[in-house]
């Protein structure tokens, strides 16, 4: 770092010996700036701007403009591989940009048209970070989002600061978001902060309630026509504006057309003139549209042209198009009380749309290309069949497209330049027939949402014309394809074959949308199919979904045995769909990998070897805007044996994108299997799980694991109260405080009940001493039968009394819409029971293993007190105790599980969560490997019996400890012995391991 200061003093020194001269502008212009001054600056915070490193243009770290020409777009661009993190914006010194309002405007037009966070600006005398999730207006002046300025004589001493902003460094680290959020947003005026696309979805979705208003109140059309309509003239009305800041050929603009009396008619004029240029359906057909008023109309395109509008459309990507389109997908216009309304399409699903996020999208597209393209020809490009069968609004497929253009203009760089144009920038254009060829042979997508087949070739067709203008598409006429052979309407997972299409009523086709796969690719599989399918869960499909539609999920898939998602069975009909040697590759949760209910899906990838890379993202959150966690994973498969596969665990998304500090390793395809999946990154780890493996049975065969009760009743918690509640007790009753009342409850309907609530009770370790002063209304015999209501009213009658007041509480959903509990099989004389009836048997005099499923540290303490314990698998408590029959003692089961091997081992087969918590419940305690001792083995005997033996006196010494009359001297003894036998326990499973 001391280097780098030098050289920023010798540029402050420069700068400020000769700044009369520097500012004088008749003297010195922006093009001297940037070469003297600003490019050698940001050359010091790491920068590459001239591309010395001699990287392919998709991943320059630095995207310049020319220096000397006016073209509309931000000076440099600044990339994490490619995608834009950040626009820098230069100016001469003597543009005063400290109190000028006209550069800051541009400057956060530019980062705010963009979707990124900041923007800066400078002219080398000062430099002014934005924040640009502002939307800018022509008024603001030049303090409105800025949240950092620096003048050059600050630049020494402010250096690191600067640097810990805007650095190479501090992107590719991922420390640019984390210095961003602490640092930078805390202290900006930050006005409304509303990104690009949030602000254009809630213009577009204004539009939509008032066209829809007026369609239905004046012209009295149906609301599905009225959505269908909406859609198309909103596209239209886009698409022209971007053709127009692109400079691309129409004879008309909007905003002239606007300022007309009668806009209507010369609307026709240039729609039927974009139809008949375009030819792409885009314009063609009848404009309901036009039915509407003058104003209307004039209102909509006045919003999208300055001073109103904030947009620059040439820098609105079709990635940020596909962010706004994806949440405009998620909402249609609906009848409510005579009003045309907006509201959430799947409203029953309660889900959240999220886009993926770039990075993750560019990754798994250049991944796929480079494996599928490999030394193919232009010729064998445009054999590649690619698609996305839950297309949504087709950012996947936009990606793909970019990068088989992109990979085509490589191949005539260097084998054929002739066949290509050259634009004088230093870089190479693929002529537009090439790539409306490439887009209508290689590019095909499906989607249930027919607005969503619309916005994906919408979204494709923008793409196409990106880059072209009036010159280059001069001459063609019918410029754009149809891709109504390319992008379909249709449920992918439903096809002629797996539905008898002739038993299904008008509505049944209306909510199922049965695809015709004939119709799409001549009915040929695919070379790629990737995306990012829908996460349903069952219980959502078969509360949801047509009864049909669920029916064939789970009797032609076999990946939806007992429970599952629904993008097991996108896996499984990606896999039918495509080639031998074919790739497919989706982002779905990682959970498949570990949880019960993907063990048909694990199986099947496993026995057919199919996977080619599992990147693991563990309990990094890729969908930060989303409100619900998802833990994610990428899954490349390919349709041929493999012996081997590359794993990739990433705990920080930039780093990874980057290629810093890659966590892989190339495993052996052998150590998959239907149990859960148990990978690592480092060598000598992956060789200790391959050796916990072998010689082991799921441990649900050598023990009992359940779960504990559930009273649907936590919140507040009725049915257990604690010893601080308790005010007096009799022989028979104790007199408690709850609620704020007075109750009495008889002790014979109670059990101990162990639920730490504290956090000194929440933090036990595997031999600490169990305890609890808990105790819980168990309203049910030793059988686990509930008491009925007369032996309620007779035998615990102020229990009974209790319940009753608390009935609100208590009153199940089944028998009271307003009621608070689930609870399945409730009726009228069962209200008070438990919500759920497992486990209620399973703590009759056994002693067990109390787990704590979700914790940091191994939790398996030992009850011999018939403890109830509260349920849960992945958070909770469950229980282990010993099976009929089994060789092995509950002491060695402690034992075994304790160990740190079995604890590393569950840290990677258990699901993550944040904060570096993983789960151990019963789905994943029945499939962790037990390895199986030879009793007749003496080495082998005589390690289990001490074992139990030592566990065992940990136990009594548990019970001396806990004698008040106890010395000092003797607890540390006691203390002492009970280290040395957790220690020594320790080292006799090691060598159970080493067996």
């Amino acid at each position: 770092m001391d280097a780098i200061i030098k050289q920023v003093e010798e540029l402050v020194y420069r700068f400020s010996k000769d700044i009369e001269y520097y500012k004088n502008a008749s003297l010195y212009n922006e093009h001297n700036c940037r070469t003297e001054f600003i490019d050698p600056f940001l050359k010091l915070l790491g920068w590459d701007i001239s591309n010395r490193q001699g990287k392919s243009p998709q991943f320059r770290e630095v995207i310049t403009e020319n220096y000397s020409a006016e073209t509309g777009r931000p000076d440099y661009s600044m990339t994490l591989n490619g995608v834009i993190k950040f626009h820098t914006e230069a100016k001469k010194p003597s543009v005063s940009i400290e109190t000028d309002n006209s550069p800051a405007f541009q400057t956060r037009r530019y980062g705010w048209s963009s979707n990124l966070r900041i923007s800066v600006l400078t002219n080398f005398e000062c430099l002014i970070i934005y924040d640009t999730t502002i939307p800018p207006k022509n008024s603001d002046n030049s303090n409105v989002g800025a949240i950092r300025k620096y003048h050059y004589t600050e630049y020494i001493n402010k250096f690191q600061e600067i640097s810990d902003l805007i650095s190479k460094e501090s992107i590719y680290t991922g420390e640019f978001e984390n210095n961003l959020d602490n640092n930078c947003f805390a202290i900006c005026d930050k006005g409304l902060q509303l990104p690009v696309d949030q602000y254009f979805l809630k213009s577009i979705n204004e539009w939509r309630v008032k066209l829809g208003n007026y369609l239905y109140e004046n012209k009295g059309y149906s609301v599905d026509i009225i959505n269908d309509c909406i859609q198309e003239f909103i596209n239209q009305i886009i698409f022209i504006r971007i053709c127009e800041d692109r400079k691309l050929p129409l004879y008309h603009k909007l905003k002239e057309i606007a300022e007309e009396k009668e806009i209507i008619g010369e609307l026709d004029k240039l729609f039927r003139e974009a139809d008949k240029k375009y030819n792409s359906g885009l314009f063609s057909g009848e404009y309901i549209i036009f039915d509407l008023n003058n104003q209307i109309i004039r209102d909509i395109i006045e919003e999208l042209y300055y001073p109103k509008s904030p947009y620059q459309f040439n820098l609105i990507k079709p990635n940020i198009l596909g962010k706004i389109y994806e949440l405009f997908l998620a909402e249609h216009l609906i009848l409510h009380n005579d009003k045309i309304l907006l509201e959430p399409k799947d409203k029953s699903l309660n889900r959240d749309i999220v886009t993926t996020p770039l990075e993750i999208v560019k990754y798994m597209v250049e991944r796929v290309i480079e494996e599928v393209c490999y030394q193919k020809t232009p010729k064998q490009i445009l054999e590649l069949k690619i698609g996305d069968i839950a297309c949504g609004s087709g950012i996947f497929l936009i990606e793909i497209y970019e990068c088989l253009i992109r990979y085509v203009t490589e191949w005539y760089i260097n084998n054929d330049r002739k066949c290509i144009s050259y634009n004088g920038n230093v870089e190479y254009k693929l002529p537009f027939k090439n790539k409306k060829e490439i887009l209508e042979k290689c590019i095909f997508g499906i989607d249930i949402d027919i607005h969503a087949v619309e916005v994906t070739k919408f979204n494709l067709l923008l793409k196409l014309l990106e880059d072209e203008t009036e010159p280059t598409l001069r001459g063609i006429d019918k410029l754009l394809p149809d891709l109504k052979k390319n992008i379909l309407y249709g449920n992918s997972l439903i096809d002629l074959d797996n539905i008898n299409y002739s038993k299904l009523s008008e509505s049944d086709k209306e909510e199922i949308v049965v695809f015709d796969w004939n119709k799409i690719n001549n009915g040929e599989l695919f070379d790629v199919i990737i995306g990012n399918p829908p996460y349903v869960t069952t219980r959502d499909i078969k509360n949801l979904l047509n009864k049909k539609e669920v029916k064939v999920y789970k009797d032609k898939y076999e990946t939806s045995k007992g429970q599952y998602d629904k993008y097991f069975i996108f896996v499984e009909r990606a896999i039918q769909k495509l080639k031998d040697n074919g790739h497919m590759c989706y982002i779905i949760p990682n959970k498949f990998s570990k949880i019960k209910s993907g063990e048909a899906l694990r199986k099947l990838l496993a026995e057919n070897k199919y996977v080619k890379e599992y990147i693991d993202f563990g309990s990094e959150q890729l969908f930060k805007k989303s409100n619900k966690t998802v833990y994610s994973s990428i899954l490349l498969l390919q349709k041929v044996e493999q012996e081997e596969f590359n794993y990739v665990e990433v705990d920080n998304l930039s780093k990874w994108f980057s290629n810093i500090d890659k966590k892989e390793l190339v495993v052996e395809s052998d150590v998959l299997g239907s149990l859960p999946w148990a990978l690592v990154t480092e060598q000598d780890e992956m060789e200790l799980i391959n050796k916990i493996y072998k010689n082991s049975v799921p441990l649900s065969k050598e023990a009992d694991i359940y779960t504990g009760i559930q009273t649907s009743a936590e919140r507040p918690p009725i049915y257990w109260f604690s010893g601080k509640e308790i005010l007096d007790e009799t022989e028979e009753i104790f007199r408690i405080r709850k609620f704020n009342k007075e109750y009495k409850i008889e002790k014979s309907i109670l059990r101990r009940y162990f639920k730490p609530v504290l956090k000194s009770e929440k933090n036990l370790g595997t031999y600490d001493i169990c305890s609890t002063d808990k105790y819980i209304i168990f309203p049910y015999d030793k059988n686990g039968k509930l008491y009925d209501i007369d032996t309620m009213q007779k035998v615990y009658p102020n229990t009974f009394y209790y319940l009753k007041d608390n009935y609100n509480e208590l009153k199940p959903k089944q028998i009271d819409k307003e009621g608070r509990r689930d609870v399945p099989l409730a009726t009228k004389d069962t209200w008070y029971q438990y919500g759920r009836t497992q486990a209620l048997t399973a703590f009759n005099d056994r002693k067990k293993l109390i787990v704590g499923i979700l914790s940091k540290n191994p939790m398996y303490v030992y009850d011999n007190n018939n403890l109830l314990i509260a349920s849960g698998d992945t958070a909770g408590y469950c229980a282990i105790s010993e099976k009929d029959k089994s060789k092995y003692e509950l002491e060695y089961i402690q034992a075994y599980l304790t160990h740190p091997y079995t604890e590393k081992l569950l840290s990677i087969i258990g699901s993550d969560f944040e904060g570096g918590f993983h789960s151990r419940g019963k789905s994943v305690l029945d499939k962790v490997p037990f390895k199986i001792l030879d009793f007749n083995n003496k080495e082998h005997n005589d390690i289990y019996k001490e074992v139990v033996n030592k566990g065992r006196r940990i136990y009594e010494i548990n019970i001396e400890l806990t004698d008040v009359q106890i010395t000092k001297s003797k607890k540390s003894v006691l203390e002492d012995e009970k280290s040395y036998l957790i220690k020594d326990i320790e080292k006799l499973i090691t060598k159970v391991y080493s067996i």
